[in-house]
């Protein structure tokens, strides 16, 4: 009988232990749902022609909006373009979506400090820190 109860009790043990486990992980957002995000976010507030695609055009009037506020603080001129020449990787002088998802993987990728795949509300706090910090 001893042994029915201690196998009972070492089962109910683990089948707590797991939930627990389970909890381990910080709760966060991965890459994919980032990337699909971000890209998302970029077309529906700067696609102004609503064509899937961001025109240079429609990148500089966003860039123009932060180079405003970066002239009062003395910000260096010519980051939109080196950006843009960075992200638009065919050349075609559109970023696509896949364009966009690319850029928002590289902005994962510096929030991400530790490197587990999952961007939790600290390390986004991290990096607005950060952002603020460079201006």
């Amino acid at each position: 009988m001893k042994t029915f109860t201690t196998l009972v009790a070492a089962t109910s043990i683990a089948a707590c232990a797991v939930p627990a486990m389970a909890q381990t992980k910080p709760a966060g957002e991965a890459l994919a749902a980032f990337q699909s995000q971000r890209a998302a976010q970029m077309l529906a507030k700067l696609d102004a022609d609503k064509d899937g695609k961001l025109s240079k055009t429609e990148f500089e009037a966003m860039r123009k909006k932060k180079a405003d506020g970066a002239k009062a603080q003395g910000a260096k001129a010519g980051r939109g373009d080196r950006l843009w020449g960075r992200v638009d990787a065919d050349k075609d002088g559109f970023l696509s979506r896949a364009e966009l998802e690319s850029m928002a993987a590289k902005r994962f990728q510096r929030m991400d400090a530790d490197g587990d795949g999952v961007l939790t509300s600290a390390e986004r706090q991290a990096a607005a820190g950060k952002a603020k910090a460079m201006m």
